[in-house]
């Protein structure tokens, strides 16, 4: 009888050992599966919202190859809903933007109207000594690493700098209450392009891509920057800034 007792007392907490092990691998093969099914719908996720972005882009490509380009610094590219997401579209011809090379900071200034990331950005264009010239950026994201750029302060960045341009800065045409008018896409023009919609967490994706017009129908666009930027959950604030009209004073011949 002592023999029994001490055996059924012995095999006890090994019958409840093993039994909390397999509940333990049972838990783990769960989380597993369920890590891996949110990783691959988080993967399938991120293909399908790369691929609805760089549609919205090659349709506001060739909108603006076909119908024209609006005289305008940006304007909104056609909107349009893939995959059950709606996709937002904005254009800007580079001529209007101040280049991180060739523009003078006097120029860059005026155009960010946040102050601090204005400060950042005016001293990495400002050379060291006025007898060292500044340091040339061969890619818009060295800029952007050079001042420790957040994702959403890079897509302000975008959105009113450029890099590359070829010939001088075009001021901007004067804002019109009707739509503007649109003029034939001229061969050598720089068009930057910038599609957002909201990944499967809700999170903001961006598409930049800057393109270059060749005018030739087997390849009517060259690449020239091709980035995408992962923002938060609330819309990113990068105002135009818009240099404000003078004021006449017509009361002076008044008595």
């Amino acid at each position: 009888m002592a023999t029994a007792r001490t055996r059924r007392g012995f095999t006890l907490p090994l019958t409840m050992a093993l039994a909390f092990s397999l509940m333990a691998m049972a838990t783990a093969i769960v989380g597993m599966v369920l890590v891996s099914d949110k990783q691959a719908k988080a993967a399938a996720s991120e293909t399908l919202t790369r691929a609805s972005l760089e549609s919205a882009v090659e349709a506001a490509l060739f909108d603006v190859e076909q119908n024209g380009e609006p005289q305008t610094p940006e304007w909104d590219g056609p909107e349009q809903t893939l995959n059950g997401q709606t996709v937002t579209v904005v254009v800007a011809d580079t001529r209007y933007k101040p280049d991180i090379n060739s523009s003078k900071p006097g120029e860059v200034g005026p155009v960010l109207a946040d102050p601090a990331l204005k400060n950042r950005a005016l001293a990495a264009l400002t050379p060291p000594s006025p007898d060292n010239p500044r340091a040339p950026y061969t890619r818009f994201i060295e800029f952007t690493q050079a001042i420790a750029a957040r994702p959403t302060e890079e897509d302000c960045l975008r959105r009113r700098l450029t890099i590359g341009r070829n010939v001088p800065m075009t001021p901007a045409p004067p804002a019109q209450a009707f739509a503007p008018p649109r003029q034939p896409l001229e061969v050598g023009a720089v068009i930057d392009v910038r599609a957002e919609m909201r990944d499967w967490e809700g999170r903001l994706e961006v598409l930049w891509r800057r393109a270059r017009y060749t005018g030739q129908p087997a390849r009517p666009w060259l690449t020239h920057d091709w980035r995408i930027i992962r923002l938060g959950r609330t819309e990113p604030d990068c105002p135009l800034v818009v240099a404000a009209p003078a004021i006449t004073n017509t009361l002076h011949d008044l008595p």
